[in-house]
This record gives structure tokens, C-alpha cells and sequence, in this order.
């Protein structure tokens, strides 16, 4: 399940059925579909977004029909076209050849837009009834993708690997190392290799697989059990409430402070991008929505990875939960613009928020490393301290303005192309991507 959620990233070497731009026709032969209705299946929708997003000029959109009855999610056909600065709703046609589909099997559509090297809007997976000779699916809604929400973690040995499905790549994470791999041809499971690396790999067999990093291979690798589940916090303004969620044990403070309600939470339900959960309490049953996506406290601004929703006593409470943290955290950024003047061609400037309080990276000619913390509404970097590297005067130049400003960011938010950009009380901006 896992390779399908963020399969439609992988690359996988199968033969690509339809390419070019919406609305050109489906590759594979001339005439209309309904043409060759009998031959072929032919797949029709649009791209959408309920959030009106605005991908950027680089963005490409891609659908993919695969066989969800395969462990490896194969692709049957593929569109992928460069928007070009279009908005969406863009619409997509796709065609398979009736004699690779398979009586009985489980074949699902899906769409995604990727900016730069990641995904960052996906559509959940739609069933397609092959007995049709035309399907529409209507508009596959896009909902912003969370890098690392689906990643999973193997047990090899004394090692631990993580792995997370990104763009036409696996991400490979040992240790202090990440590895950037492709997906190449093998007799059987799925192998990814490190580019320019094929001793660094993980090969994957069932819910099993081999780790191999720079010739060391590891003993076989299992799935590590998950951890339990973190506990939840949420608040929302006007009329002040607070939720509590740890386990099964749920407590919500409404009112301003003055009521507060203790109930027991059932397992949520989960789709790829949001949970549910429903709660009984002496006072009625409580029903609690959490989506995975950025929302912004009403009074501070201060940006949240969750918008949650508690229904509960004929009132619907909107706020925002889950750590700030955790939208920092995870693959570093990498600048593009510091105080809208951009950056100087093959420079490198980045930012790694660890999860200790610690951030690191590089300046421009050094590394660095500082410390951040996050209050009710403030994002504080203190005490950067840099190596001691001579660079040419423009990279110097650049590396201290950046340093100066990073000890001056006040606040932090996700613009709705996913980029992080670092705010200070006057006005001045870094942004970056991951």
C-alpha cells in the first residue's frame, strides 16, 4: 500500500502509454477513442483544486493508471505535461490497451502536480471500472503532500533504515546519511539504487528487504513496529477551546476554560491525508476531524501542520493542531532568495532543523550551526557559529547577510507552494524548498 500512496512518484520501467499536453489525444495510434472503444480503455478527468492553488511556473502535472493487484503498483499508462503557468483545472487523458488489463484485477487512476524536485499536490486514488470503454472520473481534488508523512522504517540488523517515496526517487535515510535513489530493473521485488553509487541500495521483497550502503550490506531488513501514535494538542479562538488527545483519553476544554469534558476516543479512521475520530462522553458523543495541512492560528498567525474540526454538542470548533516544529523538521531546505535579492548561481545556502533545538547548514562558503526555538507566536535562532573557510568576496558578502538576518527571524510560515519562509519584525525574508 505504502509503494502505491507514493508509487505515483516512483519511476518504474514500464512502457508509458500516452505523454504530451492535455488535450493532444492519447500516443499509441491516430482515430478518437471511441474509435477503438473495443481495443482500448480510455481514461478522462481534470486536475483540481478546491484550495485554488497556483503552482508555479515549473510545475508539472502527472496521472497515472496502475494495477493495484500487483505488490509493485505497475503503471499501465502515464500523462505527464508541463503547466506552463496554467491554473488549474487542467484536464488529462489516459489510454491502456485492453489486453494488459486482466479480468477480476483492481486498476485505480491518479494525479499529482511536482514543483522542482517533489510532489507537492496529490489526489487520492480513484477505482476505475475497466468493463467501460470511456471512463470519466470527473476532477481528482489535489491536496497539498506532506514530504515524510508516509515514510516507514526498516529494522536491518543493528541498523535502522527510513524510507520515504518522493518524486520518480526513493528517499533513503541511515544515520546521519540520506541518499537520493532511482528505481532499476531486477528479477524480482523492486530495487533502488544510489545514482552513481549501485553499492548503496535497498532492495525491497515483500514486507521484507537487503540494505546495502557504500558495499556494507546488512542483514535482512523487517518493518520496525510503529510507535504508538503521538499525542494530539489543538486550540482554536473565539470562543477559546482547547482538545487533548493521548491514546484513547480525549479532554476538551471549551468555553474560554470555564467547561471541561473528559471522553474515550475510539481508533481513528484514516485516509491518506486526514483521521477521524469519535469520542463518547457523558455529555454527548464528540467527533473530532484532523487534516494534514498547514492552518494558521487565528490571532498569532503561528503556522500548524493539522486544521482540526470538533463537533460536539451542536457546535462546530475550527482551530489548528500537531507541534510547529514538525513543519520545519525533516529532508533540509534549500535557499532561493534571501531579502527578494535571490542568490548567487551555484551558491548553496540551506537549513537542517533537527529535532534536538538544533539547526545547521550551509551559509553560502560555510557551515553553520545554531539553535531555534518556538514560542506561542515567535520563531527565535540564537548563536550561529560558521567555520572558518575564506571564499571569493561575493559568496563572503552573501554568507554574512544571511547569517544576519537569520539572527533577526522573528516568524515562519508555508506559502501555499509549500515554501518555508523565514520572517523578521522588519520586514526582511528568506525562502527556501525542500
Amino acid at each position: 500500500m505504502l509503494r502505491w500512496l507514493f508509487g505515483l512518484f516512483v519511476l518504474i520501467p514500464v512502457m508509458v502509454m500516452t505523454t504530451g499536453c492535455a488535450g493532444d489525444g492519447v500516443a499509441g495510434g491516430g482515430g478518437t477513442p471511441e474509435a477503438k472503444a473495443g481495443s482500448r480503455l480510455v481514461v478522462r478527468g481534470e486536475l483540481a483544486s478546491k484550495a485554488r492553488i497556483a503552482p508555479p511556473p515549473d510545475s508539472q502535472a502527472v496521472v497515472e493508471l496502475r494495477d493495484m493487484s500487483r505488490p509493485d503498483g505497475r503503471v499501465l499508462a502515464e500523462q505527464r505535461f508541463d503547466l506552463q503557468g496554467r491554473q488549474l483545472p487542467v484536464p488529462f487523458e489516459l489510454a491502456v490497451d485492453r489486453a494488459k488489463l486482466a479480468p477480476g484485477e483492481r486498476y485505480a487512476v491518479r494525479g499529482a502536480v511536482r514543483s522542482g524536485a517533489r510532489p507537492a499536490w496529490a489526489s487520492d486514488a480513484i477505482a476505475i471500472d475497466t468493463a467501460k470503454g470511456t471512463v470519466d472520473v470527473g476532477a481528482l481534488e489535489l491536496a497539498q503532500v506532506r514530504t515524510g508523512a508516509f515514510a516507514t522504517t526498516y529494522q536491518c540488523g543493528d541498523r535502522q533504515a527510513v524510507i520515504d517515496y518522493t518524486q520518480f526517487s526513493m528517499r533513503l535515510r541511515v544515520g546521519d546519511d540520506t541518499f537520493a535513489l532511482r528505481q532499476v530493473p531486477a528479477a524480482s521485488g523492486a530495487k533502488f539504487e544510489a545514482e552513481g553509487d549501485p553499492s548503496t541500495f535497498f532492495w525491497s521483497k515483500g514486507k521484507g528487504g537487503t540494505l546495502s550502503v557504500k558495499g556494507k550490506t546488512y542483514p535482512e531488513c523487517t518493518i520496525a513496529v510503529e510507535p504508538p501514535a503521538r499525542p494530539l494538542r489543538a486550540t482554536g479562538n473565539e470562543p477559546g477551546w482547547r482538545l487533548d488527545l493521548d491514546g484513547t483519553r480525549l479532554s476538551l476544554v471549551t468555553d474560554n476554560g470555564s467547561r471541561r469534558t473528559i471522553a474515550t476516543a475510539a481508533a481513528p479512521e484514516t485516509t491518506t491525508d486526514a483521521r477521524r475520530y469519535t469520542a463518547t462522553s457523558d455529555r454527548g458523543p464528540i467527533v473530532v476531524n484532523v487534516q494534514e495541512r498547514v492552518c494558521r492560528d487565528s490571532m498569532s498567525g503561528m503556522p500548524f501542520p493539522h486544521a482540526v474540526e470538533v463537533v460536539f454538542e451542536g457546535r462546530t470548533l475550527k482551530g489548528c493542531g500537531g507541534d510547529p516544529a514538525d513543519l520545519l523538521k525533516g529532508p533540509e531546505w534549500v535557499v532561493e532568495d534571501i531579502n527578494r535579492a535571490g542568490v548567487i548561481d551555484r551558491s548553496r545556502v540551506t537549513l537542517d532543523f533537527g529535532p534536538d533545538g538544533k539547526l545547521s547548514g550551509r551559509a553560502s562558503c560555510n557551515t553553520f550551526s545554531a539553535r531555534y526555538a518556538l514560542s506561542g507566536e515567535t520563531l527565535k535562532i540564537s548563536n550561529p557559529a560558521t567555520t572558518r573557510k575564506a571564499c571569493p568576496p561575493a559568496l563572503m558578502q552573501q554568507e554574512n547577510k544571511f547569517l544576519a538576518l537569520i539572527k533577526s527571524v522573528s516568524k515562519f510560515d508555508i506559502d501555499p507552494q509549500s515554501a518555508l519562509v523565514l520572517k523578521t519584525a522588519d520586514g526582511r525574508t528568506i525562502l527556501a524548498r525542500r
